[in-house]
């Protein structure tokens, strides 16, 4: 019976899972950035440097069509995710049940291991913390905050380009994309509009 559930999602949501067979053990590495000076008079002192980036590594394997842990989730299927996003470079968001893990990570690497006659697939994961802009700024005491939180950063991935439909305007386009309707001249800079009342329906926007 599983103790704790840790579940991995991308793009706010949109896809995600859990697995099916939890790690025997969960590796967290909580570092700090401290540094080593060199005293002029000589000696060494150990100065603070503020908390590091968490990094999270476990094993657990992701089990084959006949195994009595196969629940329907195709483990071929969830490798080649976790694979797709490493390569994206877009943050997922990590969440184990029972701790404090709730955060933004980055996919460090992904082993598996295959064994002859063996269906399931081993799997070995490293994740190490990401920090968004709203997140940096903070540490330097720029970070917006409300009712004395910092907001969570949207892990939405932005397209590329945005097709118009009727009833657009350029500063709905930049609200719903950007949260920021002032934008606007952003994106009719980049596609030369020069009437920005008049957008043809099915205009495809570069962003």
């Amino acid at each position: 019976m599983k103790s704790r559930t840790i579940l991995i999602w991308h793009n706010n949501g949109e896809q995600q899972f859990t697995f099916t067979v939890n790690p025997e053990r969960l590796r967290v590495s909580r570092p700090n950035c401290n540094r080593v000076e060199t005293l002029a008079m000589g000696g060494t002192v150990n100065l603070w440097g503020g908390r590091g980036l968490r990094e999270v590594t476990f094993t657990t394997f992701l089990p084959e069509e006949r195994s009595p842990f196969y629940d329907g989730t195709d483990g071929a299927e969830v490798l080649s995710l976790l694979k797709a996003w490493q390569d994206s470079g877009d943050p997922v968001r990590l969440i184990v049940s029972g701790s404090d893990i709730n955060d933004a990570f980055l996919i460090e690497d992904v082993t598996e291991t295959l064994r002859e006659g063996d269906g399931d697939i081993t799997l070995t994961l490293t994740l190490r913390e990401y920090k968004f802009a709203s997140d940096r700024n903070a540490q330097t005491g720029g970070a917006a905050r409300s009712a004395g939180k910092t907001a969570r950063a949207d892990e939405r991935v932005l397209p590329k380009t945005r097709t118009v439909k009727r009833g657009d305007t350029l500063w709905a386009i930049a609200c719903e994309l950007y949260g920021d309707g002032t934008r606007w001249r952003e994106i009719a800079k980049k596609n030369g509009v020069t009437e920005p009342r008049k957008l043809p329906v099915g205009k495809v926007l570069v962003l």
